[in-house]
């Protein structure tokens, strides 16, 4: 007896809509940030095991399209972040000189981002700032990604990506200088 059975279906020739939610607003710099946070309260964080070899880290977030993963030990503890460009950068070099390394020995510990070098939004700050205010504190670090924490629980929340706030505001945002006014981080996402 098979497990799964065939659903009928239906000819889509007299289908003209397509059903949308009727509160899809654009988001603005003033939007609040909460509209693009990636709250892993509702969804699984993307995350890597800090023994993995980088050449497999590569591997995998080119296979699932990330540029960023979370690091964790084989308890699941956070022990930092690794981005696509850590592993395509100098820090390969770095990790091979000071480990005395050749490069497939190399792990994602050996390349990450430490989580005491990181910089986080409280998620009581998070749950009252706008876009605006969370690319003006990437902007400030030159970081593609900020964690958002809830410290009383020791735990990361969530996760806000510049490329997820451009995708849905539809223009493009470049996070590489330091932004010396709120006018600059108009600028940067003006289209």
């Amino acid at each position: 007896m098979p497990l799964f059975k065939e659903l009928a279906t239906v000819s889509t020739a007299a289908i003209r809509h397509i059903e949308q939610p009727a509160d899809s607003v654009e988001p603005s710099l003033h939007t609040l940030a909460t509209e693009v946070l990636t709250d892993f309260s509702k969804q699984n964080p993307l995350m890597l095991e800090q023994n993995t070899s980088i050449d497999e880290a590569i591997e995998i977030m080119n296979k699932t399209h990330v540029s960023m993963k979370l690091v964790i030990d084989r308890q699941e503890t956070f022990r930092g972040l690794i981005t696509l460009g850590d592993l395509l950068s100098a820090r390969v070099i770095k990790g091979m000189e000071y480990g005395r390394l050749r490069r497939h020995e190399l792990t994602v510990a050996q390349v990450m981002t430490p989580r005491s070098e990181l910089q986080a939004i409280e998620n009581r700050i998070f749950a009252t700032a706008t876009i605006g205010d969370v690319l003006a504190t990437m902007k400030k670090y030159g970081v593609q990604h900020v964690l958002v924490v809830d410290s009383p629980r020791g735990s990361v929340r969530g996760l806000v990506s510049a490329s997820d706030i451009a995708r849905r505001m539809h223009v493009p945002i470049v996070i590489s200088e330091r932004a010396n006014s709120f006018s600059d981080i108009c600028r940067a996402v003006a289209v």
